[in-house]
């Protein structure tokens, strides 16, 4: 029987640890032992509570930190996880465990403590690569090594493991695609763009530089001076700091532009909105665009995804370069007329419905991480 051992980053309830929680249901549906290690030096942000509701997960809680964004802080990281490592090692062998599983580009302990412990070393990278999201190039000279020790490397779109690829200038020849798994989520009646006067645009996701939200908001701007009949919520992870630079993009107060926290019902926030504009500079597999096209939403989203791969431009969504602010001001005012969005929004939700319906990934995921 398999003993997997996953390595978690966190213990927050983001999207990587929700595709890391339906893996390790795979294996356990499998037959396999899996054991979950997460980092004591965090505070429990859900992450703990879903694993107690997955029969037979064995969890540990050790002082480790996931890798810096270069390579002195990676190196400082690395040298702080050495007691954590001794402790690992001795459980590897103890315990029997077959493959150590690694979620995100950050956990760089479980490719260390693969190769100290000559097991199998699967690594999950779900991360874009981009400076906006904090990737150094000094990283090039560490991460090189780390990847001809790992006997798999998952990446959730072949866009990224180009990406990924082009930056460390070396092929991939370990890399496996496998898409995430797509939530259901419940969706409203068919007939929502008719529903209301006002076209209300929506943005769900952190607040972050690199997610280029000043784009959507500057462009909303510009719409509104044309289209008085418009909104935009805004609604994600914030903090004050965050709320004061979205509000201090625009002049727009309330009624006309909204901030909400982050919220877990997401299927209640798409229904409020008409469109749904994903804006950022890179994504790798964006869950969130295919969650509000389950809810019958007309999508806009940047063309620097792997969401490329997967749905249709000018038929089941509508992509945009991040960097061309006119280009969107175009779609969004395309999208007013209720019957074009509907179409969209319609078609969208055909595909996203025949993702949801027709998922490979426990399968897959299940012969990487359970022989």
């Amino acid at each position: 029987m398999s003993h997997v051992l996953v390595i978690s980053h966190s213990r927050g309830m983001h999207g990587a640890e929700v595709v890391m929680l339906q893996a390790i249901r795979a294996c356990r549906a499998s037959g396999a032992q899996v054991t979950v290690v997460m980092p004591s030096v965090v505070p429990s942000e859900g992450l703990d509570e879903a694993l107690e509701q997955i029969a037979g997960v064995r969890t540990m809680l050790l002082p480790y930190r996931a890798g810096g964004i270069d390579v002195l802080r990676t190196t400082i990281v690395q040298l702080y996880n050495i007691p954590t490592l001794r402790k690992l090692k001795k459980f590897v062998e103890e315990e029997r465990v077959s493959v150590i599983y690694s979620n995100t580009t950050l956990t760089v302990i479980g490719a260390t403590l693969a190769r100290i412990t000559g097991v199998r070393h699967v690594w999950h990278w779900h991360e874009p690569v981009d400076e906006r999201f904090g990737w150094h190039e000094s990283l090039e000279l560490l991460y090189p090594q780390m990847v001809q020790r790992t006997d798999a490397i998952v990446c959730i779109s072949r866009h990224q493991q180009e990406e990924w690829e082009q930056a460390l200038k070396m092929k991939l020849h370990n890399a496996r695609v496998v898409y995430n798994p797509i939530k259901k989520i419940v969706s409203p009646s068919s007939n929502r763009h008719a529903l209301h006067k006002e076209v209300r645009i929506g943005y769900i996701g952190h607040f972050e530089e690199r997610k280029n939200i000043e784009l959507l908001v500057r462009v909303f701007d510009l719409l509104h001076e044309e289209e008085p009949d418009t909104r935009l919520v805004l609604c994600g992870a914030i903090d004050e700091r965050d709320r004061l630079y979205v509000e201090c993009m625009t002049d727009l107060q309330e009624p006309v532009m909204t901030i909400l926290p982050q919220t877990p019902d997401v299927a209640k926030f798409y229904s409020e909105i008409d469109i749904l504009v994903l804006p950022s500079w890179r994504e790798t597999m964006p869950l969130v665009v295919l969650e509000a096209m389950q809810a019958g939403v007309c999508v806009l989203q940047t063309n620097q995804s792997g969401m490329t791969e997967r749905v249709e431009d000018g038929k089941e969504t509508l992509f945009f370069p991040p960097d061309r602010p006119y280009i969107l001001l175009e779609l969004l005012e395309q999208c007013i007329d209720a019957d074009y969005r509907a179409r969209i929004a319609k078609a969208g939700q055909e595909k996203a419905m025949k993702l949801v319906q027709d998922q490979s990934f426990d399968k897959q995921i299940k012969t990487i991480l359970c022989v």
